[in-house]
């Protein structure tokens, strides 16, 4: 079976390189990889595409597709069709629907905003990586440990997860809470929100979003994420998730906090991840080292590192402030 995957245009020429460099590894690491016979970039007509010989029995499972961050559009492809030479592309329409307009994400705008291409492919190598790739068009559990400006959580309640996420700055907690309320009251979706305090000085926003026979879960926790466990404590469900995806903050300013990350919070973040659960983090890789990352992780018990292609080359050019970032793939075991 032979397909062309369209990448993903992006704004720029930087985040085009970064589309197409992440197209592969993200197709790699889906459930589909397995099935791939072979596979070459090419542009046809300008456009980029992801040319794809899957193996026949993935015809039943091509909805994952429509998942992939790096990919735009499907189409069968053909070389030629009779004496006509090609190539041709038919498209195949798309069968996965979002639970929240996309424009959730898009629309939000803030300093130090993680490009929203990575972050699903952030996304989707965590969800891939773990027991539970089978199930990416389900409603699994996602926590952001820093959450920012909300890019990570609008990403999985776009696909229809439920998101919850901690963030450290008032502000932050503050105006991803009003624009969650103003976004979804401007297209009409229903929501519950609740707010409440937390042992010790959190604070949370939790939202229960859509109509009654399928609702989705947002929390807004505000507090120190190396309290994770205490913040995350009576949420609806439970502190249990099917993955957790996480951008490392940038900067110089920030070296030793990588290190500490990995040395202190990453056990407390664990104990909420499910057994068979991962992990992607990314980090400027320019600050800490694969290798010393590497061995900072495998001092945590019941942690391993996904170190299989393709996750074992993830590391890429962002621009001139990030000059080398990368991801960590983990998996509790267990």
């Amino acid at each position: 079976m032979l397909l062309a995957l369209a990448i993903a245009p992006q704004r720029t020429t930087l985040y085009g390189d970064l589309a197409r460099f992440l197209a592969v590894p993200e197709l790699l690491a889906s459930p589909l990889g397995a099935r791939i016979r072979d596979h070459e970039l090419q542009q046809l007509g300008g456009q980029d595409y992801l040319l794809v010989d899957l193996d026949d029995s993935a015809v039943d499972d091509l909805a994952i597709l429509d998942h992939l961050g790096t990919v735009a559009g499907v189409y069968d492809y053909f070389p030629s069709i009779g004496d006509l030479d090609g190539p041709f592309l038919r498209p195949i329409e798309a069968v996965a629907t979002a639970f929240l307009p996309p424009e959730l994400i898009e629309t939000r705008r803030y300093r130090g905003k993680t490009n929203e291409l990575f972050t699903m492919v952030l996304l989707n190598l965590a969800v891939f990586a773990g027991d539970f790739a089978e199930r990416v068009g389900e409603r699994l559990r996602i926590l952001d440990p820093l959450s920012g400006g909300g890019t990570t959580l609008f990403t999985a309640l776009v696909r229809g997860y439920d998101a919850f996420g901690i963030e450290r700055e008032k502000e932050d907690f503050d105006t991803t809470d009003a624009y969650v309320q103003q976004f979804l009251r401007a297209i009409g979706m229903p929501y519950k929100r609740i707010e409440e305090r937390v042992r010790g000085s959190g604070r949370r926003a939790l939202f229960t979003i859509g109509r009654k026979e399928q609702p989705r879960t947002l929390g807004l926790i505000h507090g120190d994420t190396y309290d994770a466990p205490d913040l995350l404590d009576g949420i609806p469900g439970g502190a249990r998730f099917h993955a957790i995806v996480s951008d490392l903050p940038y900067g110089i300013q920030h070296q030793g906090q990588v290190s500490r990350f990995l040395d202190a919070a990453l056990p407390r973040w664990a104990t909420t991840l499910l057994p068979g659960g991962a992990m992607a983090l990314a980090w400027e890789a320019s600050t800490v080292r694969r290798d010393a990352a590497i061995a900072r992780v495998e001092e945590h018990r019941g942690l391993r590192i996904v170190a299989t292609p393709p996750y074992d080359a993830l590391e890429h050019a962002v621009d001139r402030q990030i000059k080398r970032r990368d991801v960590l793939v983990i998996r509790r075991e267990g």
